[in-house]
């Protein structure tokens, strides 16, 4: 179920469907379908247009007939206001179907993205992953208009067709023929532009991907003296997302220039054959005008259908592509990563807290794997690599206000200027590396879970503000299970049991009983 004014169930098909993309699209039925008629309503009025006058010409202008005329033009007024009610219906419709299906997307891709499981395979950065919950959702959402506007494009043609048809036979028959020969060139036309496609938006991806992760990373890049070096980089990715765009949008031109060549010798040459046939005494001037004022009406649907179906899917499939290869991720990591001796291991630590020293890198890594699929009883923080959002203090650690001020006194945040209500910037920017860390760690304990684990909770801190924070989560979590891996004396020096790296792994491994873990 999908939050929000209303509580609505997800329409979107299995990712492994092979007809994935277009079963998205018309995943908003009935309202599409209503996008579509509205829109075939809305183009036929249009087409009216020139029937009537060229009724109202032969009927009341040639015979001089001064009723019949305003006959004529309040039949007119009728016809464009039908026409702009379906249109705006078609929009209303159209957008509202765009919009939740680009929803349940962002809602599908980021729902897997932080799904505890995480995704296998190859790494993917957090930018590229942004790139596809933002970028690559709303491509394959704004291709809804696929179900709409063809559909209402073929009925134009349709009605043209009959239209012409009821005065030339023939006439009709050729725009029948014209509109299926028009949308093959056209679908041909756009094959560069399908493969420039995919190409660019892998590069768009590529140069947002690491303009995200530079600039989640710009202090410690800064730091590291290495601006100059991923500066050149990203120049490089620039440059080849300019490319790949410039490259893509010329194939656009180029498809664009083709449709509109082809539907202008199409126009050109029913013209020429309506004026031989006026010329010739076989059909009336208004026969001439509704003739020439149907070709320039159904010119825009007959080189928009071809170019659409080409373009807009082009784009659209590279897009789901991406989008499906995350929502299909095989999970990193099984329910089974925390089996029940490892549950059972840390209920029967005794409360208070105790501290883990001597892990590595990997062994730290093999202790976060054995937490992931433990239930939201327990929590497990990195607060020198937790992010922190648009907002206030207070927002960033959650909760009604005296519990925020309980957790920011806690962790030693209360001297940040500005309080509670400090706007933290985006990704916390407007903090410092200790205040961010601060933050972090007040929001984990506001949350108080049973069972909280802390991965080096102070490492951006000065001592004395260390200490002052280990002395104060002490007395708070005295009644609760606290298990902190880091190599620092202050939190050595409180804890109710230090515990050396091979003890804790086998613990975990093996489970403990009552006596190991209440020493």
């Amino acid at each position: 179920m999908i939050p929000g004014p209303r509580v609505r169930e997800s329409l979107l098909p299995d990712p492994t469907d092979q007809r994935w993309l277009l079963k998205s699209l018309l995943a908003q039925r009935p309202w599409s379908l209503l996008a579509s008629f509205s829109m075939a309503a809305g183009f036929i009025c249009w087409g009216l247009i020139p029937v009537v006058v060229g009724h109202a010409i032969d009927d009341a202008v040639a015979s001089g007939d001064l009723a019949g005329l305003w006959r004529y033009v309040g039949l007119l007024a009728i016809v464009y206001s039908c026409s702009a009610a379906f249109q705006y219906l078609a929009r209303f419709f159209l957008m509202r179907s765009e919009l939740l299906v680009g929803h349940d997307l962002r809602m599908a891709v980021t729902d897997r993205i932080q799904d505890p499981s995480e995704l296998a395979g190859r790494k993917r950065t957090p930018g590229e992953l942004l790139s596809i919950a933002s970028a690559d959702t709303r491509k394959v959402s704004e291709a809804v208009m696929m179900t709409v506007f063809p559909v209402a494009e073929m009925c134009s043609i349709l009605y043209v067709a009959a239209m012409m048809t009821a005065t030339v036979w023939w006439l009709g028959l050729f725009v029948l023929c014209a509109a299926p020969i028009i949308a093959t060139v056209a679908v041909y036309a756009a094959r560069p532009l399908q493969t420039r496609s995919l190409a660019r938006q892998k590069a768009v991806a590529a140069a947002a991907a690491m303009a995200t992760d530079v600039v989640q990373g710009l202090r410690i890049l800064k730091g590291l003296g290495a601006i100059e070096s991923v500066t050149g980089r990203y120049h490089g990715l620039s440059r080849e997302a300019l490319d790949a765009t410039v490259s893509a949008n010329a194939a656009q031109a180029r498809l664009n220039a083709i449709t509109e060549i082809v539907g202008s010798l199409f126009t050109i040459a029913v013209g020429i054959l309506s004026g031989w046939l006026a010329l010739a005494g076989r059909i009336s001037i208004g026969d001439l005008i509704t003739l020439i004022g149907l070709m320039q009406f159904v010119i825009t649907p007959m080189t928009m259908f071809g170019r659409n179906l080409a373009s807009r899917w082009a784009s659209a499939a590279a897009s789901s592509l991406r989008v499906r290869e995350v929502l299909n991720a095989a999970a990193a990591r099984t329910t089974d990563a925390a089996p029940a001796r490892t549950r059972d291991a840390f209920a029967a630590f005794a409360p208070g807290l105790h501290v883990v020293s001597g892990l590595d890198a990997h062994q730290k890594e093999q202790v976060h794997e054995a937490l992931g699929g433990l239930d939201r009883g327990t929590l497990l923080v990195v607060p020198h690599l937790s992010e922190l959002f648009s907002g206030t203090v207070s927002d960033n650690v959650g909760g009604p206000a005296e519990q925020v001020a309980h957790a920011l006194t806690v962790a030693s945040a209360t001297d940040i200027p500005g309080g509670p209500t400090r706007e933290v910037g985006e990704e916390g920017n407007h903090l410092s590396g200790g205040q961010r860390q601060r933050v972090a760690l007040a929001r984990a304990i506001a949350s108080d879970p049973e069972l909280l684990v802390l991965d080096d909770p102070t490492t951006a801190v000065d001592s004395v503000t260390e200490s002052h924070i280990v002395d104060n989560f002490v007395v708070d979590r005295k009644e609760k299970v606290s298990v902190v891996l880091s190599e620092s004396p202050a939190w050595k020096s409180r804890a109710d049991r230090v515990w050396e790296a091979p003890e804790f792994l086998r613990i975990l491994d093996d489970g403990a009983t009552g006596e190991e873990a209440s020493r």
